[in-house]
């Protein structure tokens, strides 16, 4: 077990309940893009791989278990099917639950993928691997290419504190240590901290924020592109105003770019009339505002703008 500091968890459990994010980046198939879930671009559940690497040991003893008894049917029901989880070599190997659950012939099509990865334990160099093994697989489920695939960080002593509390014992020594006003509070709070980091996990609770604005406004313009595609476009478009420490590397797109040095700088065209007049019939825009989605518009490409 991992040593659970009371006062720390216990605050952070009331700020996710409380509307925290327990797990940022790009969309999942909870997420809704023009009022509809991202699940509806594509038919069919969506995979998920959580990396382990920079998980100490004693937290994946903890997480492991946890997530093949207990989350595993939860992430299912939010669409989402898991790999096995990886810590060295990014291969995908259905979980047996994933494997007796998918619909027939899921694995002989293009599939969206989300790897979901501990929040500030990852390596600068990881996401380049993660785009080098999934590129070198030749199986039908990641064809798809890198605009079906994106990553998702999620705040992993939150993780193994409520995959901890789970433990009939445990969760009564953590509540008898708790001020004795406080744990009517936490039998209701705790249950919330666990869905709410399930639903962060899929994506199903509202970011706001210029990106998701961003996202939506640029789904608008282009209905048939997929939302991994779209928000590979908008973070590139945020980027290039971001400063380098301020930068995002959620979309396997933007580790493309940033690997082949075309993330930053790049070149950027002005917005055309034509383009505004596209924009301005869907929402009146701020000037920088537009410009920002026509260029995300010009990285989405002619292909996946449809």
């Amino acid at each position: 077990m991992v040593p659970l500091d009371v006062a720390a968890t216990w605050t952070r459990i009331l700020s996710v309940t409380a509307g925290a994010a327990a797990a940022v980046g790009a969309p999942g198939p909870s997420t809704r893009v023009r009022g509809k879930e991202a699940l509806s671009w594509i038919d069919g559940p969506w995979l998920g791989i959580f990396d382990f690497e920079g998980v100490k040991r004693c937290e994946r003893e903890v997480l492991e278990p946890w997530l093949s008894e207990h989350a595993e049917p939860l992430l299912l029901v939010r669409h989402l099917l898991l790999a096995k989880p990886v810590s060295g070599e990014v291969f995908v190997d259905l979980t047996p639950r994933a494997r007796e659950a998918m619909p027939e012939g899921w694995r002989d099509a293009p599939r969206p993928v989300l790897i979901l990865a501990p929040a500030g334990r990852l390596r600068p160099e990881r996401r380049r691997e993660y785009l080098d093994a999934l590129s070198r697989l030749r199986i039908p489920l990641v064809s798809g290419g890198s605009e079906l695939w994106a990553i998702r960080e999620f705040d992993v002593g939150l993780l193994v504190a409520l995959a901890q509390l789970a433990n009939p014992a445990e969760r009564a020594a953590f509540r008898s240590a708790l001020d004795p006003s406080q744990t009517r509070l936490f039998d209701l709070q705790l249950p919330a901290a666990e869905a709410a980091m399930l639903d962060d996990l899929v994506g199903a609770r509202d970011e706001e924020g210029a990106v998701a604005a961003d996202l939506e406004g640029l789904s608008a313009l282009h209905p048939q592109a997929h939302p991994l595609a779209i928000y590979s476009a908008v973070e590139r478009a945020h980027n290039r105003r971001r400063a380098e420490e301020e930068r995002t590397w959620f979309s396997a797109r933007t580790v493309e770019a940033r690997r082949s040095a075309r993330a930053f700088p790049e070149s950027a065209s002005p917005c055309t009339p034509a383009f505004a007049r596209r924009a301005d019939a869907i929402a009146p825009l701020l000037s920088g505002d537009l410009q920002r989605l026509f260029e995300a518009s010009e990285l989405l490409g002619p292909q996946e703008a449809g």
